[in-house]
């Protein structure tokens, strides 16, 4: 596979990971917990360390697992692995389109509810830059079961690049991006409560667009991959 089918592979996994709503969802309950009890100042600290550590649990899943390619499976099961992640996007993109929110009323994902309750919590409660770092990690490592097939992915193209350390920062700023925006806006003097709202009248597009996307890689893959 050629660089620039890697790194267009990269760029569609990279746009699809960041259309999933659980870290920028964290990232909006921390926003909202902490403009109550913190200054302004702080409260950019604090995102700012959350969104370092909801890519950097990225970052470190796509490097080891190109490591792990590259060094630990053979060429001839690659092509196996390449056809269950067909099967898992295609999995995906059904749990996308048909249980990813959990009523229509609210931006609340179907995740085991201790673990949402947690996610909830420690943003109600995050204090200090650690804190916000390891919640941005937990965001981004309970979205594991969807991502995951992502990060094979991306991982797969890594692996077989020229340039691996510039196609890895390429997928994480595409997977930063709406994190980043709702940062500049909220320092532009934006709303949260407005950007909660946007993102409640717009989540069937965004359901549909995250869905589509995963059948979209998986047929991607199947082309240019398997056959």
């Amino acid at each position: 596979m050629s660089d620039l089918l890697s790194i267009a592979t990269i760029i569609l996994a990279g746009i699809i990971q960041a259309s999933l709503q659980l870290s920028l969802g964290g990232l909006v309950l921390l926003y909202h917990s902490s403009m109550g009890r913190h200054k302004r100042r702080k409260t950019r600290y604090l995102a700012k360390s959350y969104i370092w550590g909801a890519i950097a649990i990225s970052f470190v899943f796509v490097c080891a697992g190109a490591f792990i390619i590259q060094n630990y499976i053979q060429q001839e099961a690659m092509q196996l692995w390449q056809v269950i992640c067909i099967g898992v996007l295609i999995a995906c993109a059904l749990v996308m389109l048909l249980g990813y929110y959990r009523d229509s009323k609210s931006t609340e994902l179907w995740l085991p509810k201790n673990i949402s309750r947690y996610i909830s919590r420690r943003a109600r409660r995050t204090n200090d830059n650690i804190e916000a770092f390891s919640l941005g990690m937990l965001s981004s490592f309970a979205e594991l079961p969807i991502t995951m097939a992502i990060y094979f992915v991306v991982a797969n193209c890594i692996a077989n690049v020229r340039l691996p350390l510039l196609a890895a920062l390429i997928y994480i700023a595409i997977v930063a991006t709406p994190m980043m925006i709702l940062k500049f806006s909220i320092k532009a003097g934006r709303n949260i409560i407005a950007a909660q709202r946007w993102r409640i009248s717009n989540k069937r597009f965004i359901k549909v667009f995250s869905g589509s996307g995963f059948v979209v890689l998986a047929l991607f893959i199947m082309a240019f991959w398997v056959m």
